[in-house]
């Protein structure tokens, strides 16, 4: 278990971004907004109403991305890990591609994900010495649940009144960033966590998934989603895991 003073030794020594890390956190921060803001949703084209919404956008999805790189970046250092974002340069470029084709109407978002290293320290007297595969899933994970948790808190604000419009769309920004990384692409949250176990990825798959469904119609409860997540691991276990580990008679 590692003190809250050797957290704080690694934080401060470790915790930091790259200069290529920066380079592809801003091109994919400008990306994805550029797709949530190409729609302005306005019935005439105003180029300063257009970039102030941009402007507005571009304040959300980079707080969105800055809150999931830093929780993984954290949870990667306790483990003996060092996490940096890697941008997907195809998914930059299909994420492009449809918002102009759609006309800004149809969100894909796939601007990349967490790349693990083994810091040999850190990890010495750890089971399983080495990058693990379940280690790196679980801190994967933490992103899309920082980003989970972070759309709870925005549309609870939303609903007691607090600037409403604001943060609603803040709570959507952040759900859509979230699923879309748990998708099993090059270097997203998703791969990791399918390569560490199908059972935790139908987890966290199920419970953002069932907080979205709920989102849409109405319903703001992370509790339930984690229901609708512990529903879809049973379902995965009896109807997957159980045929696959069942013994060949």
């Amino acid at each position: 278990m590692v003190s809250l003073a050797e957290m704080k030794y690694r934080i401060r020594d470790f915790y930091r971004f790259s200069r290529t890390e920066t380079r592809d956190l801003v091109i994919s921060i400008l990306v994805v907004t550029f797709a949530f803001a190409y729609n302005d949703k306005s019935d005439a084209f105003q180029l300063i109403h257009w970039l102030l919404n941009f402007l507005k956008i571009l304040f959300m999805v980079a707080i969105a991305f800055f809150v999931h790189v830093s929780v993984q970046k954290i949870a990667a250092l306790r483990t003996g890990y060092t996490a940096e974002f890697k941008m997907w340069t195809m998914g930059i470029y299909i994420t492009l591609i449809v918002t102009f084709l759609s006309q800004g109407r149809l969100y894909i978002i796939l601007p990349g994900g967490a790349i693990f290293t083994h810091m040999v320290i850190q990890r010495l007297g750890h089971f399983r010495y080495g990058l693990n595969l379940l280690t790196a899933g679980i801190v994967a994970a933490t992103g899309p649940m920082a980003n989970l948790i972070m759309a709870t808190f925005w549309e609870t604000l939303a609903l007691n009144g607090i600037m409403p419009g604001f943060f609603h769309q803040m709570t959507f920004i952040n759900l859509y960033y979230a699923i879309f990384s748990m998708l099993p692409l090059p270097n997203f949250d998703g791969l990791w966590m399918l390569m560490a176990t199908r059972l935790l990825y139908a987890f966290f798959f199920g419970t953002l998934v069932g907080y979205i469904i709920l989102f849409m119609i109405g319903m703001y409860s992370l509790i339930w989603a984690i229901v609708l997540g512990g529903v879809t691991w049973v379902l995965v276990w009896f109807f997957i895991e159980r045929v696959v580990q069942k013994p060949v008679e």
